[in-house]
């Protein structure tokens, strides 16, 4: 199936969906403003500890929503950045 390029999944910017990125990476997006913490553990764990300045969103939801989930408190062109420990 060829992919249609206004198909709303489709990744923004000419970026991979999915990629590992290391800690250095991953602080440097963060501070440069292109990036945003996703903590993907539960709501409890969330509250109980996570990284400075991360957004909760369990994987549960993402599931829940096929992946489509939207996070309106990050601007929609900065880069998700997941984590769950």
């Amino acid at each position: 199936m060829a992919s249609d390029s206004n198909d709303a999944t489709a990744a923004p910017r000419d970026v991979p969906a999915f990629r590992q990125l290391s800690v250095a990476e991953a602080h440097a997006l963060v501070e440069s403003g292109d990036g945003v913490l996703v903590d993907t553990r539960g709501r409890k764990l969330y509250d109980n500890a996570h990284a400075t300045g991360a957004v909760s969103l369990p994987v549960s939801e993402i599931e829940a929503a096929n992946g489509a989930v939207t996070l309106d408190a990050v601007r929609s062109d900065r880069l998700l950045i997941l984590y769950c420990a």
